[in-house]
């Protein structure tokens, strides 16, 4: 509500009827939030176990709803258009306002602030009796309160349970007459239990009604439930009460208008110049069909409903697509220092002589992998003119990159979809899933005591992974020629995408649904329960094998058998792959951005070049803020991947959205351990895996923060607990320590989090 032209938190107990208010400075999710807790959540009981609120957009932010859940409490959004659903707070609104403009205008000459005339106001309500003659005090507290010096005494503590006792039995006699009134007044209505809300299709058509538009539409149906149905409307989805839908129905013999008529009074309109009186409209509106007379056979339909631009910069002037097709310095922009670098390398190694392939450079590398597109099936070139009205269409470009450096250096091209700006990828799934951290160093850990027993590690690169996929997209594609292939094709020619491609948002997860069925079917193996990229086989001993998946590339740790069968089932499979690195004593791979190297008896992974990147933070430049975000960021890289020592300052630095010099001169400190320690990683040794057991190390700190928040830390290691005569006599441990022990094993996870609840007791 707002008073005076102000917001204002208004809160009212379900129960009894007890309020509390709060002026709002503004109408952020963080605001209200810290304001219902000012005046309920720390002051009374606590968190309440549910809150019903309006449609408000600071209550329906996830801000407000993550904090809610954090305090267990469940959030209840009242409908479009059916505020008067939650009525207590709205026939509460009147008194509430009565009253401070009461108090305001006694209290005006004198110096009382807003904030307490409201909670007098406040004060006054919960203080009087209600329409059932229940004082709201009385029920909450027990006692009536004491207004003068004559005022009866207060209550004892028996004496406020009686009273509270009786006051909450009146209550419960008065909501059950209020609810047997309101059923025998009850008419009994239309049977709309075949119509709404389960029957009704999800992508169907229905209108809404509206207070202002009265009935609008139509818009597609989301999601139905009991009471509600969800809708698209034109700033995204919204949920109205099935008594506010009802289906529209359109005639496929219809005649569709060329612009949309007026809101108003449109609903009713069922065909023909004539209008519908007042009330004859039904729930379901039928456009009327082939045996009227020639007047009334052009009935009205509601056009189709045209998604309106999201918000965002503002639309570039009209172009044709012959005038951005010779636009070949738009594409510029997207031209990377890395590549105008391989550019240069390239024509440096042809004039060594080091590259020897005929023609310009990256020309060979472009007709081969567009060529590659269209033998596989990616790409169909087809003319502008048979492309449907309304598609969209992509840029395109080659990625050129020169790989093999060191030994024998070659040319490599790519073609990728400019998929900035599409606007689809919001509604179809594209995350695809990669192994995780965790997982990755559970099965570097089993490695060493794995080869010990004959196993194997073997290293797979996938060439051109998403191009392999075989499931197809699931919407239609159109790219436009990148201009380095322009004048090899005839004017007019676009490509239509079949297949995955390398720049659309789903690709990814085309590629992961494929080679993981290759995995499941074909070699026999099963996904973790907790990482779907973690994968085992399933089929005893002899073909015994691990695999953990990172997008085109798999580590994998197994038998003889198990290698040679994943080499046969790959080239079964047709898909195109480098041969297997099989990695022994001495040799290194690059896995998920770690080095990993095996050595006699263990292994270790350190960082792949990131730390050369990793530089100290200037204090006096001007963009001092950026460099401390960039460089935290390279560092809590690094931390992630091999540095457990350096996980607790980059979760601290995390925190910090204006640095000062003190908070820069910390992470100073860190990144420069990290430069003095460039190739500290963790190193992997061999275990008993029939005794190994799972450790956990946890931070016992409390409000360690600077918000007096707790920074939580955990350490997980699986290892052996080794006798502890030994390190005993060398110093090592404790043997005077009851729970002494000596722990010998690999880390596999580590994690320092803040908890964002601020306790003020240990206990707690």
């Amino acid at each position: 509500m707002h008073l005076e032209g102000k917001p204002t938190l208004h809160v009212v107990d379900a129960g009894t009827g007890f309020q509390a208010a709060r002026f709002l400075r503004d109408l952020s999710a963080k605001e209200t939030w810290e304001k219902l807790k000012e005046c309920w959540l720390d002051t009374y009981l606590g968190p309440p176990d549910i809150v019903s609120h309006d449609a408000g957009t600071n209550f329906d932010s996830a801000e407000f709803r993550a904090e809610a859940k954090l305090a267990g409490i469940t959030i209840n959004q009242i409908p479009v258009e059916a505020h008067w659903s939650i009525g207590k707070v709205e026939r509460y609104h009147a008194p509430l306002r009565r009253a401070y403009e009461i108090i305001r205008a006694e209290t005006k000459r004198s110096d009382v602030s807003e904030a307490a005339c409201l909670q007098m106001a406040v004060k006054a309500v919960n203080d009087t009796s209600g329409p059932d003659g229940l004082v709201p005090t009385l029920l909450v507290f027990g006692a009536y309160p004491r207004i003068t010096r004559d005022s009866p005494p207060t209550a004892s503590q028996q004496q406020r349970a009686a009273a509270a006792a009786k006051a909450m039995t009146e209550l419960r006699k008065a909501r059950a007459a209020r609810d047997v009134s309101n059923a025998l007044n009850t008419r009994n209505g239309p049977d709309t239990e075949p119509t709404l809300p389960k029957t009704l299709p999800l992508g169907s058509e229905v209108l809404v009604y509206r207070e202002k538009e009265k009935w609008d539409g139509p818009f597609k149906v989301l999601a139905v439930d009991d009471t509600e149905v969800t809708v698209e409307l034109d700033h995204g989805p919204a949920s109205f009460r099935s008594t506010a839908v009802k289906p529209y129905n359109r005639d496929p013999n219809g005649v569709k208008p060329t612009a949309a008529p007026s809101s108003q009074g449109t609903a009713s309109q069922t065909g023909g110049p004539e209008e519908t009186p007042e009330g004859g409209a039904e729930d379901t509106i039928v456009c009327k069909q082939g045996t009227a007379p020639q007047e009334e056979k052009e009935t009205f339909e509601y056009p189709e409903r045209q998604k309106k631009r999201p918000r965002g910069r503002p639309r570039r002037n009209p172009t044709t697509y012959a005038q951005e097709a010779n636009a070949d310095h738009l594409i510029e922009s997207f031209v990377t220092h890395k590549e105008k670098a391989d550019y240069e390398l390239a024509l440096s190694l042809r004039r060594e002589g080091r590259i020897t392939t005929p023609g310009r450079p990256f020309e060979a590398s472009d007709a081969a992998e567009i060529d590659s597109l269209f033998g596989s099936g990616v790409l169909l070139a087809i003319h502008r003119d048979a492309v449907e009205g309304g598609a969209q269409f992509f840029g395109s470009r080659m990625v050129r990159e020169v790989k093999g450096r060191p030994t024998q250096p070659y040319e490599k091209s790519r073609l990728v979809v400019c998929g900035f700006n599409d606007h689809e990828k919001a509604a179809i799934l594209t995350q695809a899933p990669t192994v995780q951290r965790a997982s990755q160093r559970l099965v570097l850990a089993l490695t060493p005591s794995l080869r010990r027993r004959g196993k194997e590690v073997m290293v797979r690169d996938i060439s051109q992974a998403y191009t392999q996929s075989v499931t197809p997209l699931n919407r239609t594609v159109y790219l436009r020629l990148p201009p380095e292939l322009k004048e090899k094709y005839p004017q007019g020619t676009v490509l239509k995408v079949e297949k995955p491609l390398y720049g659309l948002a789903e690709a990814g997860l085309h590629w992961y649904a494929t080679y993981s069925k290759h995995h499941r079917e074909k070699l026999a193996m099963e996904t973790s329960s907790f990482d779907p990229c973690l994968l085992i086989t399933c089929q005893g001993e002899e073909c015994f094998g691990i695999t953990a998946m990172q997008t085109d590339d798999t580590f994998n740790v197994g038998t003889r058998a198990f290698l040679e069968r994943e080499e046969a089932e790959l080239r079964a499979a047709g898909f195109k792959a480098k041969p297997q690195t099989i990695l022994t004593n001495g040799e290194s791979c690059d896995f998920n951005g770690t080095l990993i190297q095996l050595e006699e008896g263990g292994l270790t992974c350190a960082q792949k070049g990131q730390a050369e990147r990793l530089l100290l933070v200037d204090v006096e430049a001007f963009d001092r803020k950026q460099q401390y975000v960039m460089q935290r960021a390279r560092g809590a890289y690094i931390a992630s991947i091999c540095q457990p020592e350096a996980a607790f300052d980059y979760s601290v630095a995390a925190q910090i959205c204006d640095p000062d010099d003190e908070d820069i001169a910390r992470l100073n400190k860190r990144i420069q351990w990290q430069l003095s320690n460039k190739l500290r990683g963790l190193r992997y040794q061999a275990m008993d895996l029939e005794a190994a057991k799972l450790f956990i190390f946890v931070d016992g700190s409390f409000a360690n923060n600077k918000d007096l928040t707790s920074q939580i830390g955990y350490v997980i290691a699986l290892g052996n607990e080794a006798p502890v005569g030994d390190r005993a006599r060398a110093g090592l441990v404790d043997a005077n320590h009851d729970s002494a022990f000596a722990l010998t094993g690999n880390i596999i996870h580590w994690s320092s989090t803040k908890c964002k609840r601020v306790t003020r007791s240990v206990l707690a």
